[in-house]
């Protein structure tokens, strides 16, 4: 593209013939300004104006303001940009051949054309000056209305109207080719309702979002406000949806490059900005304190849970972590992502599997871990009914493995992550996370044990691999119809960070055998999530995407519970955290049962053996939905 040309998608006129138009009329209002002021202060008498005109002073003015043009270079502007520092700029340009005219004045001419020159000369400054800035601002505003015809923008709106919104407003103002438009703000504060904000009118979101956005045609709004409470982020954009207006937020300040937003950062809101809870406050002492200096394993440090813990982990300075995982492409992308403190020697991604005893048992030697964060197990439902023996091995023996070498080299604490499904498990998957929570709270008690074992049971985590909303988002980019199990299946959800937040909080303040139960807040519809995810892409759910009900898969159920109804719950000093009180079983008794439980999925059994040994393992156990229902004499549910 040819240097004289403004940017792709600007309107495209040559430079030169920009500078020559400002230049040429900032001469003009040289002139004009000049005997606008000498009538006004001859009382448009014409013979002392003309008189004014042919002589000195008005030779000397004028060349003073050339002079001026030329060393301010004040034609030498960017159109699209033009804004305060080029106000004051044309101030500066203005007023220098103003103030050098009159001490000129004053010295030489004054005898001759007396003191009203002066007065003339201050008037036509004022002139002067509201000419150039208002031809500049005019100009502009022809710009940007040129600009905004070619481009079709987007009717936009900006949820508020302080300095943020204010900054985002000039960036998109000023870039050439985004495709917003902004046509109004709005904000919470009364004090600035009726007002305007460079020109863009202020409005209530409360009182009079719904005229507005049919009087605007707003398609999208930006929040434009950092620290606006979760509540009430949750709320707004809730309106927006329910208009189907498209939401975007601004990227954390820390991404901006050199402190300045690229509107290329601005991202859709998701799954995680709808929950609307408040932030999580932990007791940063407390958990640095019992943190810091430590040597730590986690397993399953590649995956959603296990990959956050790490990164928490290390923000309290222990001494060194060790991270386990069987999953090779997963764990070399942590790798990456903390290649910082691997080379510093803090962190060090290991491939194992926690199944393999002689290799854990290498590690514990080796490294001597004085925290185990135990985040490895298979997770996914329907597949674990299919495979009741990997769910055995993984979730029972390599739970088993990882304690016992925790007890064996006198960990500290084993902090071992759960799932509600555990709690009245409907599915082999909660049934094999049920009996790795009873093992290690009776292994707790058992005698000689030194290390203190707490679990942390928790619900489902939004975005965690193989979730419902990664696979929601990949069907809506793919033109898919969202598929949904049953219009009224429920499920606890909080985001990964909140999850792990709550585990480090739980292991600092446990002291061992404790089952901690977090407050998830209320369960939402997966029907729901899927109308969500669908309006968020600024799409309308049964129109621009389909939802298609395919049935209860094996072993699910339609809500989760977190408590059995043996259990009770006790309050922590932690808001959000509670303890499940549950009378352990006899150690001795519950290891001869999973040995044989183990034995059977290492030699061979079949599947019905195995899952019928989890129901004596585990009695309320009840499958839904499933091939196994028939072992508890029940139809299967559907």
């Amino acid at each position: 593209m040819p240097s004289e040309y403004l940017p792709y998608n600007a309107v495209r006129v040559p430079r030169n013939i920009t500078r020559l138009v400002i230049f040429s009329s900032d001469m003009v209002f040289t002139m004009v300004s000049w005997v606008g002021a000498s009538y006004l202060l001859y009382g448009f008498e014409r013979a002392p104006v003309m008189q004014l005109l042919y002589s000195w002073p008005t030779l000397v003015l004028i060349a003073l303001r050339f002079l001026s043009f030329l060393w301010f270079r004040s034609w030498n502007i960017i159109l699209r940009y033009v804004g305060e520092k080029d106000y004051f700029h044309a101030f500066l340009t203005v007023w220098s051949p103003s103030a050098v005219f009159s001490m000129i004045y004053l010295v030489g001419f004054v005898p001759a054309y007396g003191l009203r020159v002066l007065a003339i000369v201050w008037v036509d400054f004022f002139i002067m000056l509201s000419l150039m800035v208002g031809f500049r601002m005019a100009l502009r505003m022809v710009y940007d209305w040129l600009k905004v015809r070619q481009n079709h923008r987007k009717a936009t709106a900006i949820f508020g109207a302080g300095e943020m919104g204010s900054m985002l407003e000039r960036v998109i103002r000023y870039n050439a080719s985004n495709e917003f438009r902004i046509d109004a703000f709005f904000d919470d504060n009364p004090k600035v309702h009726g007002k305007r904000l460079n020109g863009i009118p202020v409005f209530n979101p409360q009182k009079s979002f719904s005229k507005m956005v049919a009087k605007y045609g707003i398609e999208v709004v930006i929040l434009g406000i950092r620290d606006l409470p979760p509540a009430r982020k949750a709320s707004f954009i809730n309106q927006c949806l329910a208009h189907q207006i498209r939401v975007l937020k601004l990227p954390p300040v820390e991404s901006w490059l050199h402190g300045e937003l690229n509107l290329r950062l601005l991202k859709n809101i998701n799954l995680e900005d709808l929950l609307g809870r408040a932030p999580i406050l932990l007791d940063e002492a407390a958990l640095r304190a019992s943190i810091q200096g430590k040597t730590v394993l986690v397993t399953g440090c590649a995956g959603s849970i296990g990959s956050e813990i790490l990164r928490q982990l290390l923000r309290q300075e222990p001494a060194f972590v060790l991270g386990v995982d069987q999953a090779e492409s997963p764990l070399a992308e942590i790798a990456l992502e903390l290649k910082t403190v691997v080379e510093e020697g803090r962190f060090l991604p290991v491939i194992g599997d926690v199944r393999d005893a002689d290799r854990m048992a290498r590690l514990f030697e080796e490294y001597r871990p004085e925290y185990v964060f135990h985040a490895a197990a298979y997770k996914h439902v329907p597949i674990m009914e299919d495979f009741p023996e990997e769910a055995i091995k993984s979730n029972v023996l390599g739970t088993r493995v990882l304690a016992d070498l925790a007890v064996q080299h006198q960990a500290e604490k084993f902090v071992m992550i759960s799932t509600d499904k555990a709690v009245n498990p409907s599915n082999v998957m909660g049934a094999s996370k049920r009996i790795a929570e009873i093992y290690v709270q009776a292994l707790n008690y058992s005698e000689a044990c030194a290390t203190q074992f707490i679990t942390t049971r928790f619900g489902n985590v939004l975005g965690s691999n193989g979730s419902v909303i990664p696979i929601f988002k990949e069907q809506i980019e793919k033109g898919l119809p969202l598929t949904v199990t049953h219009p009224d299946i429920k499920r606890f959800f909080m985001t990964i960070p909140e999850a792990c937040s709550l585990v480090l909080e739980a292991s600092a303040m446990g002291h061992g055998g404790e089952i901690f139960v977090f407050d998830m807040g209320e369960q939402l519809r997966i029907l729901d999530l899927a109308h969500r995810m669908i309006q968020i892409y600024g799409l309308t759910p049964g129109k621009d995407v389909e939802i298609q009900f395919i049935g209860l898969r094996p072993g699910e159920k339609l809500y989760e519970e977190l408590l059995d109804h043996k259990e009770t719950l006790a309050e922590t000093h932690h808001p959000k955290i509670f303890r499940a009180q549950v009378r352990p079983g006899d150690f001795h008794q519950i290891r001869s049962d999973i040995d044989l439980l183990i034995a059977g999925a290492q030699n061979g059994w079949r599947p019905a053996e195995l899952v019928q040994t989890m129901k004596t393992l585990v009695p309320e156990f009840v499958s839904q939905n499933s091939v196994f229902s028939e072992l508890d004499n029940k139809e299967p549910q559907t």
